[in-house]
């Protein structure tokens, strides 16, 4: 590795550890680490070949939380995708992550930036569901990251 990538590797993990500093995980979370809020947009692409999706490939989504193993993200409806590339940051100082989708639950967002998950019964729980969007939140796996310089291991379905 050499000292641009070790440096950007430094970037991304001081990133999520300040984020992590600033919020702990949900009551019930199964996950090994917390995760912290992050409300930010990100662009993701899905990943259909080896290394870098091209830049027209991806889309901007809602984050909701972030961790050193994962993230979560908002899209409108089911994801059609299990691997996708997400790029933290901007060009050309871009950290390109691919992931696998673990799970993916339909939700409300409010305008507040709230979210409300749906009951066992699948109704909403909230006092005003008619002023909240219906959205999936998609939570990931991050696998590995991807560099410019090197072709990443085949997609495996």
């Amino acid at each position: 590795m050499g000292l641009l990538e070790a440096e950007i590797d430094a970037s991304f993990y001081n990133l999520v550890h300040q984020l992590s500093q600033a919020g702990g995980g949900a009551e019930g979370d199964r996950r090994q680490e917390p995760r912290a809020q992050l409300g930010a947009t990100q662009r993701i692409a899905p990943r259909r070949a080896p290394g870098i999706p091209d830049e027209t490939e991806f889309t901007e989504v809602q984050c909701h939380d972030l961790n050193r193993s994962g993230f979560s993200f908002f899209l409108p409806g089911k994801p059609t995708f299990r691997f996708l590339v997400v790029a933290f940051g901007t060009s050309p100082n871009a950290i390109y992550l691919s992931a696998r989708v673990t799970h993916a639950e339909p939700v409300l967002v409010y305008e507040s930036g709230l979210m409300e998950r749906f009951s066992e019964d699948g109704a909403p729980g909230g006092a005003n569901p008619a002023s909240a969007r219906r959205m999936v939140l998609v939570g990931c796996t991050f696998l590995e990251r991807l560099t410019a310089s090197r072709q990443a291991e085949p997609v495996v379905e």
